[in-house]
């Protein structure tokens, strides 16, 4: 199975400890194109929490979509696999033209936990690995849109607004920014 870029012993370190009383140390990153067995759950997943994107008549071909993936290339899906299951998802993706960022712009998106998982710091983990995984596309900003204006979890991880957006179903959203051109640590960055 091969993963994401590999958390440093140190990172890993500070995660187990910093998350010790909430979940064991085992955590584990893949990529959703290395564990296709995963696919159908994490389409479910999505489409049970924001439907199915428009550029799908039905929900197989969805699925089929997500099973032409190809593990070194963008867009990246990375899951978080506990003990054997896999309980959160995040993807890092390529928007071209953006309502609030023209051209081409990097996202972190569909960050997902299973309820069951949820308060273990896996969002928090999951963020982090999507953001070594644009490390290493020499990705110099990450941008994320939420429904929580102000910013909820990704406020607390370092990501600056950037400006707000209405989607066309009218909900109000912001947007946001993480530079990692900056200096900084390796990691999500920020309080956890």
């Amino acid at each position: 199975m091969r993963s994401t870029p590999r958390l440093s012993a140190q990172r890993h370190a500070d995660l187990r400890d910093s998350n010790r009383s909430h979940m064991s140390p085992k955590l584990a990153f893949a990529l959703l194109a290395n564990r296709p067995e995963e696919i159908p759950r994490v389409a479910r997943w999505w489409c049970d929490e924001w439907g199915l994107p428009s550029r799908h008549s039905s929900f197989d071909g969805y699925v089929h979509e997500l099973q032409g993936l190809v593990p070194s290339t963008l867009p990246l899906h990375v899951v978080a696999d506990q003990a054997g299951s896999v309980v959160g998802v995040a993807t890092l993706k390529v928007k071209i033209d953006h309502p609030t960022i023209p051209g081409q712009s990097h996202w972190l998106s569909g960050v997902y936990v299973a309820p069951a998982w949820r308060s273990r710091g896996i969002a928090t983990s999951l963020c982090s690995e999507i953001l070594a995984a644009a490390r290493s596309h020499r990705v110099e900003r990450v941008y994320l849109q939420t429904e929580r204006l102000d910013g909820g979890l990704y406020a607390s991880l370092g990501w600056t607004p950037f400006g707000r957006h209405r989607e066309a179903d009218g909900v109000e959203q912001v947007v946001m920014v993480r530079d990692l051109s900056l200096a900084g640590p390796p990691d999500g960055g920020g309080a956890a």
